[in-house]
C-alpha cells in the first residue's frame, strides 16, 4: 500500500484517503495512517480517514470522510476542529447537500455511477442524479465508484470538482501513470 500511495503521489494525486473495511487490526490501522500521513505531508497532500473521526483525531489526520452509517459532520467537526477537512457522501436526494453544508461538511461525494469493485452491492446511479446534485450544491462535488481515466473525463463534463478512485490506482500496473491519466481527464 505504501509503495502504491507513493507512486500515486508522484503521479499528482491531490488527496489520499485511508479506507479500511476490516482488513487491519486497530494497531495496524493507526500505524498505516501514521506512515501515510508522513508520505502525504512530505508532498503537502492531505490525508483523510474514511468513516472514523476518532481514528483521524488519534493519528493527526487532516480530516475524515463520512457516509450514512458514520457519525455526523457536526460530531466530526467537534472532534477534529475547524481546520479539518470533512467530506460527506450524499445519495441524490434534494436537501442532502444543504444539510451537509450546515452540519459542517467541506465537500460532497456521490456515486457510484459505474460498477464498483469496492461497493459491488451499491446500485449505479444515473448521471442525471449527479447533474442535479452538482446544480444544487454550494460545496465541491466529487464523483465516486468505478472510475478510471476514461470515466473521469466523462464525469468532468458533468461539472464535478474531481473524482475519488480506489481500484483504478490501487490495482493499476503503473499507479503513477494511472494517476496522471485521471488528472489529465480534468485538464481537457
Amino acid at each position: 500500500m505504501v509503495d502504491i500511495v507513493h507512486a500515486a503521489l508522484d503521479g499528482g494525486v491531490s488527496l489520499v484517503q485511508f479506507r479500511d473495511k476490516g482488513q487491519y487490526t486497530a494497531v495496524e490501522r493507526e500505524e498505516a495512517c501514521r506512515i501515510l500521513i508522513g508520505l502525504c505531508h512530505d508532498r503537502n497532500v492531505p490525508l483523510i480517514v474514511n468513516d472514523d473521526p476518532q481514528l483521524a483525531r488519534r493519528v493527526g489526520a487532516d480530516g475524515v470522510h463520512l457516509g450514512r452509517e458514520d457519525p455526523s459532520p457536526r460530531i466530526a467537526r467537534a472532534l477534529l476542529g475547524p481546520d479539518a477537512l470533512v467530506g460527506v457522501t450524499v445519495y441524490g436526494k434534494a436537501g442532502e447537500e444543504a444539510s451537509a453544508e450546515v452540519a459542517g461538511a467541506d465537500y460532497l461525494g456521490i456515486g457510484p455511477f459505474f460498477p464498483s469493485p469496492t461497493k459491488p452491492e451499491e446500485p449505479e446511479m444515473p448521471l442525471h442524479v449527479l447533474d442535479a446534485v452538482v446544480h444544487r450544491a454550494k460545496l465541491p462535488v466529487f464523483a465516486i465508484g468505478g472510475i478510471d481515466a476514461t470515466r473521469a473525463a466523462q464525469l468532468a463534463r458533468h461539472g464535478v470538482a474531481g473524482v475519488a478512485v480506489v481500484s483504478a490506482i490501487m490495482d493499476a500496473e503503473d499507479p503513477e501513470r494511472a494517476t496522471q491519466l485521471i488528472r489529465q481527464a480534468f485538464l481537457r
